[in-house]
């Protein structure tokens, strides 16, 4: 009986540890499907080869230039940041940027099975990300692309 006891606490034991580094794997990225048209996207640019790009997003309540001009206004009466110029945009750069040799971002045909988040949502939670940020747009043939960026921190 001891063994059969044994047996069991180690079989679940097991089993919540799988459980909690399939969730921990999970968290490892942070994929977010924008639409390159959407008012959100401040703008964005691609190379020809489609090997490096860049994705600038309005932050949360400064998507309008109305938005953006009280913005200003306001930092004209103290409120500005640390540089003393306000900033309205979140940037994302592919992995390859600043690297001399470009990869190309992967191809998808569908969106089936991916676990991702919308930009509203990316911006409803300040942007904030896991390690690594997949950002996924949809091209003119319906096949989708999928890019690793990362956010360069300015010090």
């Amino acid at each position: 009986m001891p063994i059969i006891k044994k047996l069991i606490i180690l079989i679940c034991f097991g089993c919540f540890c799988m459980s909690f580094s399939q969730e921990a794997e999970n968290q490892l990225n942070t994929t977010v499907f924008i639409n390159l048209n959407d008012k959100s996207v401040a703008n964005f640019c691609i190379n020809k080869s489609m090997t490096k790009a860049q994705f600038n997003f309005y932050l949360k309540g400064y998507k309008t230039k109305y938005e953006r001009e009280e913005g200003i206004r306001k930092s004209k009466n103290g409120l500005a940041t640390s540089l003393g110029i306000p900033t309205f945009i979140f940037s994302l750069y592919s992995s390859t940027v600043f690297s001399p040799k470009g990869i190309k971002p992967e191809k998808l045909k569908t969106l089936k099975g991916l676990n991702y988040i919308t930009l509203k949502e990316f911006q409803n939670n300040s942007y904030q990300s896991t390690n690594s940020v997949y950002i996924i747009h949809k091209l003119n043939d319906g096949t989708y692309l999928k890019w690793k960026t990362y956010y360069l921190l300015e010090e």
